[in-house]
C-alpha cells in the first residue's frame, strides 16, 4: 500500500466535502472485500442478519455430490475454508465462525468416510489430516476468545473432532 506524503495528505483534507465524498465512494467501489464489511456494518449489524449470512455459507458447504475422490474432498475443502474465512473477515463474529469451522470439519469427516479410492489416496490422506487439525486448532483459538459459557458448549465436539481425524 502507498503511504501518504504529509502534503498530500493535507491537500485532500483541504478538498471540498463533495468531492472527497466522491473520491471516498470511487475508492471503496474498488475493495470487494471492504464493500462487503460496510455493507454488513452498515446496513445489516443485526442478530439475523448474521445468522442468515452464516445459513447462508453453512448452505454452500456440501460434500453430498455423490462418493467423491479424497482430492475432491480436499479442494472443496479449501474452497470452503476461504469462504469461512471471508464470512469472518466480513462479520468479524467469532462463534459464527467457529461453528462454521466445526461444521465444515464435520462434513468433511462424513464425506472422507464414504470416498471413493484412488491410487494417489496415501499422498492425500496426510494433506487431508493436516488440513482439519489445522482447522481444529484454529476452532481451539477462537474458543478461547469467547465467553466462559461458550467452553462448554464446544469443547466436547472439539475434542471428538479432534480425536476422529486424529484416527485417520
Amino acid at each position: 500500500m502507498a503511504k501518504l506524503s504529509d502534503e498530500l495528505k493535507e491537500a485532500i483534507l483541504s478538498l471540498p466535502t463533495k468531492e472527497k465524498n466522491k473520491l471516498l465512494l470511487r475508492l471503496i467501489a474498488k475493495d470487494e472485500l471492504l464493500t462487503d464489511q460496510l455493507q454488513y456494518k452498515l446496513l445489516e449489524n443485526t442478530p439475523s442478519d448474521l445468522k442468515f449470512r452464516q445459513q447462508e455459507v453453512q448452505d454452500q458447504i456440501d460434500f453430498t455430490s455423490g462418493r467423491l475422490t479424497l482430492k475432491q474432498i480436499l479442494t472443496y475443502f479449501r474452497t470452503f475454508s476461504g469462504k469461512i474465512n471471508r464470512f469472518a473477515k466480513v462479520t468479524k463474529d467469532k462463534q459464527s465462525e467457529l461453528e462454521l469451522w466445526k461444521y465444515l470439519c464435520e462434513a468433511a469427516l462424513i464425506a472422507f468416510k464414504q470416498y471413493r479410492a484412488t491410487l494417489r489416496d496415501s499422498q492425500l490422506k496426510p494433506k487431508f489430516k493436516e488440513n482439519a487439525l489445522k482447522k481444529i486448532s484454529k476452532m481451539y483459538t477462537l474458543l478461547e476468545g469467547l465467553h466462559e459459557d461458550y467452553h462448554l458448549e464446544y469443547m466436547d465436539d472439539l475434542k471428538q473432532l479432534e480425536k476422529d481425524y486424529k484416527q485417520l
